[in-house]
C-alpha cells in the first residue's frame, strides 16, 4: 500500500487529460510525474514479477530499459534499491514507489499521475492506495474523435474503434469509480474547464480538498517539463496558451455519417456532458446508412462482453 495523498487523472483518449495534468502539476501543492502507464502495463499485469522469477533482475532491468515510456520516469533502473527486489513483495509496487520517491520530498504533500486508459481500472487504483482521488475528464465525444483522427498515435485507428473506445470507456470510468471510489470519483466536462478555467479548477480543488492557486492557470512551463518531444505534435495545445473556443470542431471536421454514428453510440457522454445533438439535416447516401447501421450492430455487441472481459482482468488483478 502507498499511503500517499495521491490523485489520478483519467479520461478517454484526446479528452483533455494532458492539459488538466498540467494543471495540476503547477500547483506548488502537487507534483505529478511524467506519463509512464506504469500503473495499467505493469502492476495491472504482474509482469514484471513472472519476468524475474524466470529469468531474474537483469531481465527486468534489460525490459525496462528498452521501455521509452518508462524512460520518462528518471528513475535509474540499475541502481534500484537491492530490497526492491526482495521476496514477499510485489516488485511492481516496489518500483513504483522508487519512481513515486524519485519525484517527491518530506514536504510534498500530493503526488500526481495520469493515464488516459487507466479509465479502465479504476478498481485497481482503491485496491493499491489509502483514499486515492480520481478526476475523470469528459469530452464531446465528436471533438475526441476529430482528434483521434489527426493524432499520430490514433490516427491509423478506424473510425468504429474510436467510438467504441469512448462508449465503453466512459461507462466503464462512471461505473467503477461511482462504486469503488464514491466520494473520491470526481467528472470535469472539457468544456467548462476551457471556458472557465478558474471556476472550474477552484470548485475542483475545493472538493478534493487540494489548495487552489494561481499558478494552475498559467501552466506552460509545468507542461514542458511532462510532455515529451515526440509528444508534441499532438499535445502541443497542452503547452499553452489555453483556448476557450477549441470545441465543436467536429462540424467542419467530421463527415456526417461520423457524426451520426457518434451521436448513436455515445448517447451517455452526451448525457453528462449536456452536449446538443446535431440540428443539421444529414446528408447520407445508402451507403452511409448502411456503414451506420453496420457499425452500430458492431459497436453495441461488443460493448458489454469487453466490459465484462475488462472488469474480470482487473478483479484479478486485485486479488
Amino acid at each position: 500500500m502507498i499511503n500517499s495523498k495521491f490523485l489520478f487523472v483519467v479520461g478517454v483518449g484526446r479528452s483533455g487529460t494532458s492539459l488538466l495534468q498540467s494543471m495540476f502539476a503547477a500547483n506548488p501543492s502537487m507534483v505529478f510525474m511524467p506519463e509512464t502507464a506504469f500503473v495499467r502495463r505493469y502492476l495491472a499485469t504482474g509482469c514484471l514479477g513472472r519476468l524475474h522469477d524466470k529469468q531474474g533482475k537483469s531481465a527486468v532491468i534489460e525490459c525496462l530499459s528498452n521501455d521509452e515510456a518508462f524512460s520518462r520516469s528518471r528513475l535509474d533502473i540499475s541502481e534500484l534499491d537491492r530490497s526492491v527486489f526482495g521476496p514477499g513483495q510485489s516488485l511492481e509496487l516496489s518500483i513504483y514507489r522508487q519512481m513515486i520517491q524519485a519525484h517527491t520530498t518530506t514536504d510534498t504533500s500530493w503526488v500526481g499521475d495520469k493515464d488516459p486508459r487507466m479509465i479502465e481500472f479504476l478498481p485497481l487504483l482503491s485496491s493499491l492506495f489509502s483514499n486515492p482521488t480520481v478526476v475523470h475528464i469528459i469530452r464531446d465525444p465528436r471533438d475526441v474523435l476529430l482528434s483521434k483522427k489527426k493524432a499520430a498515435w490514433s490516427r491509423k485507428g478506424h473510425v468504429w474503434k474510436h467510438i467504441f473506445a469512448n462508449r465503453v470507456q466512459l461507462k466503464l470510468g462512471r461505473m467503477s469509480g461511482q462504486r469503488v471510489l464514491g466520494r473520491n470519483y470526481h467528472e470535469v466536462i472539457y468544456e467548462d474547464l476551457i471556458s472557465s478555467p478558474h471556476r472550474v479548477l477552484s470548485t475542483l480543488c475545493e472538493e478534493i480538498g487540494l489548495p487552489f492557486h494561481d499558478d494552475m492557470l498559467a501552466f506552460g512551463e509545468a507542461a514542458k517539463k511532462l510532455v515529451s518531444e515526440s509528444e508534441l505534435s499532438w499535445k502541443k495545445e497542452t503547452i499553452g496558451p489555453l483556448l476557450p473556443e477549441n470545441k465543436e470542431k467536429w462540424k467542419a471536421g467530421l463527415d456526417d455519417r461520423e457524426i451520426v454514428l457518434t451521436e448513436i453510440c455515445c448517447q451517455e457522454a452526451f448525457r453528462v456532458g449536456g452536449y446538443r445533438l446535431d440540428d443539421r439535416k444529414p446528408r447520407l447516401s445508402v451507403f452511409d446508412k448502411l456503414w451506420i447501421v453496420s457499425g452500430a450492430a458492431v459497436i453495441f455487441v461488443a460493448d458489454w462482453p469487453y466490459r465484462l472481459f475488462r472488469n474480470y482482468r482487473v478483479w484479478r488483478a486485485c486479488k
